[in-house]
Parts: structure tokens; sequence; C-alpha cells
């Protein structure tokens, strides 16, 4: 999902938003802005990130586009299993995602063949995951859970906790150096830190965990 500026209801002229979810992981993360570049007239393609607004949702949404066919456009987030149930109509697309900015750093974002490559890239890696996952997820939860590896490490190498503000909520990330290994998932109320850094992490001393480990 996203929270679009005033500059998005000018026809044809670029805008940015701020990106907020998971459902785009890793193509896009919290806390990026987003440059978006409206279609002014140019085809829709199969592979673009559309910025868009959702018949099932009162915000607009970031995701790939799957499929265009005379009936509707058909999306999906990166980071999602299933295709999303409702169809698009052009109409309903404001623009495509053709950037992303973390401070002054600046990243494109693939679109058109490239884009549907990336995409199915994605969903090999995480096929893979779940084939591998059951064999090793027994030994990582116990190193994990003891938090041995995450105690010995010196302070300067340990991940670090920042927060940002985001629709009026905070928002808690986990560093490791300059890059985002784990987020605070505010619905589920517990971490989603990424394999295999959570051996790294002392869960007991993050921000939320405190609460949820309260009697």
């Amino acid at each position: 999902m996203s929270l679009q500026n005033n500059n998005g209801n000018v026809p044809g002229v670029m805008f940015f938003a701020a990106y907020v979810g998971s459902s785009m992981n890793p193509t896009l993360r919290e806390p990026e802005i987003m440059e978006i570049m409206p279609y002014a007239g140019r085809p829709l393609r199969v592979g673009d990130v559309a910025f868009f607004l959702s018949p099932e949702a009162d915000h607009p949404v970031v995701h790939r586009i799957v499929l265009v066919t005379p009936a509707g456009i058909s999306t999906l987030g990166d980071n999602n299993t299933r295709e999303d149930i409702f169809l698009l109509q052009p109409k309903d697309i404001r623009g495509r995602v053709v950037a992303a900015w973390r401070g002054r750093k600046r990243r494109k974002i693939a679109g058109g063949l490239q884009g549907r490559l990336t995409s199915r890239r994605l969903r090999w890696r995480r096929v893979l995951d779940r084939g591998v996952s059951p064999l090793l997820h027994p030994l990582y939860q116990v190193l994990s859970r003891g938090g041995l590896i995450a105690r010995l490490l010196p302070a300067p190498f340990r991940p670090r906790v920042v927060v940002f503000r985001a629709r009026g909520r905070d928002k808690f990330q986990l560093l490791l150096g300059q890059r985002i290994i784990g987020r605070y998932d505010d619905d589920r109320h517990q971490w989603q830190i990424r394999r295999p850094f959570r051996l790294f992490v002392d869960g007991r001393a993050l921000p939320g965990q405190q609460d949820k480990d309260r009697p």
C-alpha cells in the first residue's frame, strides 16, 4: 500500500508517495519514497509496478501487473502468492513506479519485460525457500531462540532498531549496517526477521516483544 501526495491529482505530472506495507518486498520497502510516472496514453505493460486505486480498499495500492485482457487488468504483489481478487480498469491506474528513493539514493524499479523476469525470479526463490525450509527450520529455531550467537556478537556488529513515523503510527525496522533485515508487523504483533539474520538478534530485547512477553 502507499500514501499519495497532492501531486498525484494532476494528470500527466510525475509525483511521489511513501511506500507502506510488505506486499511488494523486496522490490519496495518501508520507508522508501516512490517516484511515480503517469501513463499519459502509454500502454499498460505486464511487469510494470502500478500505483492504483483498489476497488477493495480505501487507499492506493502498489502491485505488479501480471495480465492485461479486454476484461480487465490482474495484479500481484511481489511478496504475495495469489493474484489480487479484483480486476482493474485502465482508469483505476494512476501511474507506474519507476524508481524508489531512500534518502538521497535512487534506484530504478524494473517494468515491462525486465519486471516480468524480476517477478518470476522472486517467485522461484519463494518456491526454493519453501523446499529447503523444512529441512533446516528446526535447527534454525533452536539456535535463534537461544540468542547465544546474538549475545556473543561485539556491540558494533549487532543489529540496531530504527523507528520512523508513517500514517500516524511508529514503525520499527531492524538494520544490520545499512541493510534492512526485519520489521515489526503491527497487524500480527510480532517481528518479521529475514533468515538467517534472526541468529544475530536477541528477540527479547526488541521493542514490542517485551509487551508480548508481559503476563
